[in-house]
């Protein structure tokens, strides 16, 4: 499995992020209530919390240790050898992955040491830009079995994969851009762009692989 790791920039700015954030919530341990945000509603609202010591494990690993198991789990993929035509997005979106999680440690650290921080329009903002970025990079992303839109459509044809890709870039860019805006609009219609968002980041690429798809044709 090592035979196919090679070590990028990317890798180097996983374990920085990673430390840093871990190092930010550590250093500040004593000082955080026995619980911190578990959770943001879709309004952006705190509606559940764990303990402090499982928010920060549970946080540090997936900003960590999950990019890294990311790069072995294509050893796995019965479609491994197309990991090889998007090696760089792959490694873009595992950095942004661990960006996100550790945004979220020291989001949700600094809300445990100042409750007055809008932690949940900075939850919204941070997805959305999630969103923009794995969008911008989606196009690149060749057909398997781990990453991506994988429907029963796209797997069974590389075109369809393509076109759905190319197609979910796009509407995932819109898609964050909207919950990034929704951020800053009064509850009520931030819940409507948080809802259209998902609908033409999830269900559209979804019903656009079926109807490219030669067996909707059928």
């Amino acid at each position: 499995m090592m035979k196919d790791f090679k070590w990028k920039w990317q890798d180097t700015m996983i374990v920085i992020l990673g430390v840093l954030s871990l190092g930010y919530a550590l250093v500040n341990y004593s000082r955080l209530p026995d619980q911190l945000p578990a959770h943001f509603s879709i309004s952006g609202e705190v509606n559940s919390y764990w303990s402090k010591g499982s928010i920060i494990a549970l946080t540090g690993f997936m900003g960590l240790v999950f990019p890294f198991a990311m790069q072995f789990i294509r050893n796995i993929d019965p479609k491994k050898e197309n990991y090889s035509k998007f090696q760089t997005a792959y490694k873009m979106i595992r950095l942004v992955i661990a960006a996100v999680f550790d945004a979220m440690l020291i989001l949700n650290v600094s809300y445990g040491l100042d409750q007055s921080i809008p932690a949940g329009k900075i939850a919204m903002v941070v997805l959305g830009l999630l969103f923009v970025v794995i969008g911008n990079f989606m196009p690149q992303i060749r057909d398997n079995y781990f990453t991506g839109i994988r429907t029963a459509w796209t797997l069974a044809s590389p075109e369809v994969w393509r076109k759905t890709h190319r197609f979910s870039g796009r509407m995932w860019m819109i898609g964050g851009l909207l919950i990034v805006l929704g951020a800053f609009l009064p509850k009520s219609l931030s819940m409507s762009m948080i809802i259209a968002a998902l609908v033409i980041a999830i269900l559209l690429p979804l019903a656009y692989s079926w109807l490219i798809s030669p067996r909707s044709r059928a």
